[in-house]
């Protein structure tokens, strides 16, 4: 099937532009707080009043449902092999904010027949076009296969860090695998666990250096969040809602374009643009 019939089967609204933004949150290696600051954005948008839909897209270590206290039933994983439909997949937060557990992968799609994928990233689409303002990734860590290719296909790609070395050094990575690979040419970096704003600058200004020298790309300061010891035992009680955190995460939102014009090919169109080259 050519993409310009892939792209007429996914114009399910003819002529209404679509008001959903897409976000992914990134990190070149495990332990950096994706989640964590996931979940936190997510807050903040629907306290906002924008619908927001949080994707687990970290199906090897899926952790969103631990962390809010909450069990789906049903995975993305079920919907694409018509076990569940997309209201046994979906879990309430509050009446803004809802998430979905990716189960075996985004990627999984791609091994699913050609007609078969059209039709579930249409309705992918209709969910996420119809009824949120924000869809946010969950990712997993470093350059798995679902990392890159929904990084890669955001209005907004969110690359988290924290002033550790490895995680420095993996980050940098991270941005200039998307950056030749897949032509990302734009970037948001988020320095967590930070002592201090200089500290995490100073971060920032390390990896805009190198990819100045080595890349095309353009690394944003999006900002940076404390280092907080309250926030581990917040965790093991399944509240990970801290007001100081998300004043800080309002914050890193601020420095992000989120009122950005929408690029002409859709989200979901960019993904199986991704899927069919395969």
């Amino acid at each position: 099937m050519s993409l310009d019939q892939q792209a007429v089967a996914l114009k399910h609204k003819e002529g209404q532009d679509s008001k959903t933004r897409y976000l992914a949150v990134a990190s070149g290696k495990g332990g950096v707080g994706k989640t964590l600051l996931s979940i936190n954005m997510g807050k903040c948008l629907s306290d906002g009043g924008s619908k927001v839909l949080i994707i687990d897209a970290d199906f090897g270590l899926s952790n969103i449902h631990l962390m809010l206290g909450l069990n789906p039933e049903k995975t993305l994983s079920d919907f694409f092999y018509g076990r569940a439909e997309f209201k046994d997949i979906l879990v309430k937060v509050n009446d803004n904010l809802y998430f979905i557990s990716s189960g075996s992968g985004i990627y999984e799609l791609a091994r699913l027949p050609g007609d078969q994928i059209l039709n579930l990233v249409r309705r992918l689409q209709e969910l996420s076009e119809d009824n949120y303002d924000w869809v946010i990734f969950d990712t997993p860590p470093g350059i798995h296969e679902d990392t890159l290719m929904v990084t890669s296909a955001v209005d907004i790609p969110v690359i988290l860090t924290t002033p550790e070395p490895t995680a420095v050094a993996d980050a940098y990575a991270l941005i200039k695998i998307l950056n030749r690979e897949s032509g990302v040419e734009s970037f948001y970096l988020l320095v967590n666990k930070a002592e201090n704003y200089r500290e995490a600058e100073k971060v920032y200004e390390s990896i805009q250096l190198l990819a100045e020298k080595f890349t095309t790309a353009k690394i944003n300061f999006a900002g940076s969040i404390k280092y907080r010891k309250n926030i581990i035992r917040r965790i093991i009680n399944q509240n990970p809602f801290d007001s100081s955190l998300m004043e800080e995460v309002y914050g890193v939102l601020k420095n992000m374009p989120l009122n950005l014009k929408l690029r002409e090919e859709s989200f979901w169109q960019r993904i199986l643009t991704k899927i069919f080259k395969r």
